[in-house]
């Protein structure tokens, strides 16, 4: 058989992965390598053996982990209490979640037989003794209730052919390839020859069945060769029913195996966890025995020990609680393992089949450029935003620049804007041969700051562009209330606001102009591209020349059937229009919209949460009355409170395989805006403030809650380690 076996590079994986190649059995064994992947060096050159080193919860990099595979034996995760108790949202990850889609994409697979890591600590505060496989699961520990879940969860696939055969252990001991010191019997045989005693807290009376990892890897193999018939949906103890101890027997068995060593009781509040096991059903229908017993063990420890192995044992390689401390504590810039185990990127577009079917057929069709793909488009952004109607274009610039020259705004003009953007809100002013006048922002919001507005207009003012600053709508009210007064003309770059809402009324449908962007990263992309959408009709006419050479408005129609040969060139325009290869795109993506800024909606809650207890992160406030687009989300370092700066934090990210962006350094900070009109960063406190302190964070639709999870724990853990 050829049998995949996860966390095979583990305690009892390195175990298993020699008994099924002894077996004769093919071993594909993916490991994150976590712990080191030494265990499996040896076998690297056996040529019945592959090694696929990957984390567990990200199983969508490994498409091919699957192929050829006849059967699995399911074992990583994050392995014992302590350590599902450091980290639960992990444990939720990887020993439910990560388990789940496992045994979903084996039955895509049409691999059947499954066969889990369970533990005979699903018992928990287990009353009377020798509990049989029937007997009811009282799971104190995460870690236990994790397996519970899996349990279930994978039961539920049985009826679509799964065969799930659920081994819930004893508590492991003995000498493995990758060494554990954090069992039972492997510490107390640890302490009895390094210290010569061996503890016993709050009395030992708990009951704790035990088994020799070679002897569990046993089990493991006999389930994978056993018929369907004896195992496929069953549940089966493993271990002796006379290797049931009370843990205070247990630790004299230990000191009676070292000469010298002693039993201390020492006080301490007893573990919750008492579990005296019944294992007839494994020994009656598998006829599968232990061999080692749990004096055995010890004596093998201790002999390992005597000849001077282990000689490093208080490494944290040998602890699993430890380790996992030291990774998720030290950043990998500093020594430690990412909380990743593969890049995430800041931004990915969200493209589905009906998108590509769409661009296949446009170029089938032989047009690809401006045509009715393009019009299908602006008709679904006018009818969702609710504008009078939309041109579309080949981006948010363009869509500037025409709102601009529609007004013909050039030398002499102002317009008043936000340094805190992308340039070409500012690039396009320059570009008529106006100046741009910049208004600091508000602190919290990174949006303009309206209570300055005012002080900065002139007799030279024709326009005000605020940005919507990642998705949330500045005040809307009070710049209109302040352009209404002083005959302004208000422009809003909606770059990141397309779905977006302002008191119960859509970006778009308010201002005489709102200016879209539909670039890769963007809440719904055309690859490259933008689009006006406006509140007076009388608008349109001039938009539309403008974008395609400032010819008549039906220029792109006469190569149809129906179009006149003729045009006119009626003023200087630009080459800025939305070819149909794009258009494609858009008209699809469209319907797409509330889905995709729902699921960032849940993710930027995710984030909230999750860094709540973080006093050195401040996230942007949301406003009430306001629906988010939820395009960005920024967080805001105090650097004051920690030892390395903005730039630096983004870096050791980055080391931590997590994408980031700065959205964005103050354009008055730019070297051609400082340069030109002699800005200081004292002319705009707020955005100078913000600009060495902001951190976007990945958000987007294709990514997953855990990788949410991961972002934000790989912030704190840098967070706490670099802490003043």
């Amino acid at each position: 058989m050829r049998i995949l076996v996860t966390g095979g590079a583990g305690y009892l994986g390195s175990v298993l992965c020699r008994q099924l190649l002894e077996a004769g059995h093919t071993v594909r064994c993916f490991d994150s390598a976590y712990f080191s992947a030494d265990s499996v060096a040896d076998l690297r050159g056996h040529p019945r053996f592959e090694f696929v080193q990957g984390n567990l919860v990200e199983l969508e990099c490994f498409p091919d982990l699957l192929t050829d595979i006849d059967g699995i034996c399911h074992l990583a995760g994050l392995a014992n209490d302590p350590s599902c108790d450091l980290e639960p949202e992990m444990t939720e990850l990887a020993n439910y979640r990560a388990t789940v889609e496992l045994a979903d994409r084996a039955l895509g697979a049409g691999v059947r037989r499954f066969v889990f890591a369970s533990s005979c600590s699903v018992y928990g505060a287990g009353t009377g003794l020798s509990l049989d496989e029937s007997a009811e699961l009282h799971p104190v520990s995460l870690y236990a209730q994790s397996k519970v879940r899996a349990e279930r969860r994978l039961n539920e696939m049985v009826a679509r052919g799964l065969e799930p055969v659920h081994l819930r252990q004893a508590t492991l001991f003995g000498l493995s390839p990758r060494m554990r010191f954090d069992l039972a019997i492997n510490v107390m045989t640890l302490h009895a020859v390094k210290k010569g005693r061996v503890f016993v807290l709050g009395g030992g009376e708990q009951w704790r069945p035990f088994l020799h990892v070679a002897d569990s890897a046993r089990a493991f193999v006999r389930c994978l060769e056993a018929p369907s018939s004896l195992v496929a949906g069953q549940v089966f103890n493993v271990g002796s029913d006379g290797e049931n101890y009370q843990i205070r027997d247990l630790a004299k068995l230990v000191v009676d195996q070292v000469p010298g060593a002693h039993l201390e009781e020492a006080p301490g509040d007893a573990d919750r966890r008492s579990y005296n096991v019944c294992f007839e059903k494994i020994h009656r229908v598998l006829e599968w025995s232990p061999e080692v017993t749990a004096r055995d063990g010890a004596i093998e420890i201790r002999d390992a020990l005597s000849r001077g192995e282990f000689s490093d044992f208080d490494s944290p390689r040998y602890y699993n609680i430890k380790t996992h401390q030291r990774n998720q504590e030290t950043p990998v810039a500093e020594g430690g393992e990412p909380l990743r185990g593969s890049f995430l990127p800041f931004a990915l577009p969200s493209i589905g089949e009906e998108e590509i079917a769409e661009v296949v057929e446009v170029l089938r069709s032989g047009w690809v450029t401006t045509g009715p793909r393009t019009r299908r488009f602006e008709e679904a952004i006018r009818d969702y935003t609710g504008a009078a109607d939309v041109v579309a274009v080949n981006s948010c610039t363009a869509a500037l620049h025409i709102c601009l020259a529609s007004m013909d705004i050039g030398p002499g003009d102002e317009v008043i804007t936000t340094p805190v953007t992308w340039p070409s809100t500012a690039n396009v002013i320059v570009h008529t041969g106006a100046t741009p006048v910049f208004v600091d922002i508000e602190r919290d919001s990174f949006n303009i700051d309206p209570e300055r507005i005012e002080e900065k207009i002139t007799d030279k003012t024709k326009a005000i562009i605020p940005v919507h600053m990642a998705g949330q709508p500045v005040d809307l009210d009070a710049i209109h209330e302040i352009a209404d007064r002083r005959g302004l003309t208000v422009i809003e770059d909606a770059a990141h606001a397309i779905g977006a809402e302002y008191r119960g009324r859509r970006i778009g449908s308010i201002s005489r102009f709102a200016c879209f962007s539909f670039y890769p990263i963007k809440n719904i992309t055309t690859g490259e591209g933008g689009a006006i959408a406006f509140t007076d009709p009388a608008d349109g006419e001039r938009l539309r020349r403008l974008a395609l050479h400032g010819i008549t408005k039906d220029a792109w129609n006469r190569y149809t059937a129906e179009g006149s040969i003729h045009w006119e060139c009626i003023e200087p325009g630009f080459k800025y229009n939305l070819p149909d290869l794009c258009a494609a795109l858009g008209v699809h993506q469209m319907p797409r919209l509330d889905g995709f800024i729902e699921t960032r909606r849940r993710y930027a809650r995710l984030y909230r949460q999750a860094l709540l207890d973080c006093p050195e992160v401040i996230v942007p406030n949301v406003s009430d009355d306001i629906r988010h687009a939820h395009h960005l989300f920024i967080i805001m370092l105090r650097t004051e409170m920690l030892k390395l700066d903005r730039d630096a934090f983004v870096q050791a990210l980055k080391k931590e395989n997590i994408g980031t962006g700065i959205h964005f350094r103050s354009l008055h900070l730019q070297p051609y805006y400082r340069d030109r009109f002699g800005f200081t960063p004292d002319d705009f406190p707020n955005a100078s403030f913000t600009s060495e302190r902001i951190i976007s964070l990945p958000l987007y639709p294709g990514m997953a809650e855990k990788d949410v999870l991961q972002v934000a724990n790989s912030v704190k853990k840098l967070v706490k380690y670099y802490r003043r």
